[in-house]
């Protein structure tokens, strides 16, 4: 039963942080025990799981919700965003080899050449994103740098998503190519303030699509009323 609960777990939580299942979205314990072949208990484990890390709320005689993120969660999340990505560049930056620099062009590069209205476009575009960002991390000389940046970005990463940040799509990668000119430089104190700025440019377009989203929610629950 362990094995089937961390299944049911781990699906559920990716297809809440890419998007597949979106705030407000019931869970409903019936359908996924009928989904994954199981009883209802590893469901339910999962769901209090899922509870417990705040992606879901559990609702008494309803099943679960997607958890809805507000304006102000999220703003708390990229406080603590940037100040670790940008501790991340200055730690790994005099580390870095020539080699792993270039990898930091190359990934760039390909974001450079992603069509953002493809059909896996935005997936694709967030996939190497992370790749960039987690290089640094992984050189940073704190073990605990990845984990901690990556629990972080679970709770956003599908922001991203539903958000459909592309009109700053270019922006952030050039923000990339400073960010490798630096280090190509060796001026990595500028590298790290640019990865600051990097992170609080992805925090504005966010802070953008919630307020603009909680005033189109309010105005249809104005209409309904």
């Amino acid at each position: 039963m362990k094995a089937i609960q961390d299944q049911l777990y781990k699906t559920l939580r990716k297809e809440i942080i890419l998007g597949k299942l979106m705030p407000g979205e019931r869970i409903t314990e019936t359908e996924l025990a009928k989904r994954f072949s199981c009883s209802r208990s590893p469901v339910r484990e999962a769901l209090s799981r899922l509870h417990t890390e705040g992606f879901v709320e559990v609702l008494p005689r309803r099943g679960a919700v997607v958890s809805k993120t507000s304006a102000q969660e999220v703003h708390d999340y990229y406080a603590l965003l940037k100040v670790l990505e940008s501790q991340a560049v200055s730690w790994a930056a005099p580390k870095l080899t020539p080699e792993e620099i270039d990898k930091l062009e190359q990934t760039n590069e390909a974001m450079r050449q992603i069509k953002v209205d493809s059909q896996t476009g935005i997936e694709d575009w967030v996939r190497l994103n992370l790749e960039f960002h987690r290089l640094f991390r992984r050189h940073c000389g704190n073990m605990k740098m990845d984990w901690l940046v990556g629990e972080v970005r679970s709770r956003i990463t599908r922001f991203l998503y539903t958000s459909l940040m592309v009109p700053a799509f270019d922006e952030y990668v050039q923000d990339h190519d400073l960010i490798i000119k630096q280090l190509r430089a060796k001026d990595h104190a500028a590298a790290a303030d640019t990865m600051l700025r990097h992170v609080e440019r992805a925090q504005a377009v966010l802070d953008r699509f919630l307020v603009r989203e909680d005033h189109t929610g309010r105005l249809q629950a104005g209409r309904r009323e």
